[in-house]
């Protein structure tokens, strides 16, 4: 994608960092409007996750957008996914309630013949996906 109105409205869990911000803004499944951000502030980072259609977004600014978006309904033939958690980093709304536990990913796997292997597929790990969070009680 080449701009934030490309990206689907639709709910996400994440959390979007604006170039004005001290803290993320942080979503558990909700929607957000793209179209409302303008030139000043600019996001710098956002991870996003659809549960619903069971797609990752992420976006970072380096003086332009680099958007990507991995549907995980639709991966290449032998692909794996490895549930993997880490601890979250000033990842807490105390307006909304929300305070984050782990924060989720999947690393992707996905096999490619290996000349060190004699051309036999290897699984080779190629993204890291977002998978949302997981909430502290």
């Amino acid at each position: 994608m080449n701009s934030l109105t490309e990206i689907k409205t639709r709910k996400y869990s994440g959390y979007i960092w604006m170039s004005d911000a001290k803290n993320p803004i942080i979503l558990n499944d909700e929607e957000f409007v793209f179209s409302s951000i303008g030139l000043n502030p600019f996001i710098i980072e956002a991870l996003l996750y659809s549960e619903a259609d069971n797609t990752s977004v992420l976006i970072r600014h380096t003086d332009k957008y680099h958007i990507d978006e991995i549907d995980l309904n639709h991966l290449p033939e032998g692909a794996e996914l490895v549930d993997v958690e880490y601890l979250p980093h000033r990842l807490k709304d105390e307006k909304k309630r929300i305070d984050v536990d782990k924060v989720c990913f999947k690393q992707l796997w996905i096999p490619e013949s290996d000349d060190n292997c004699k051309g036999l597929p290897v699984l080779k790990m190629k993204a890291l996906v977002f998978t949302g969070f997981k909430l502290k009680k």
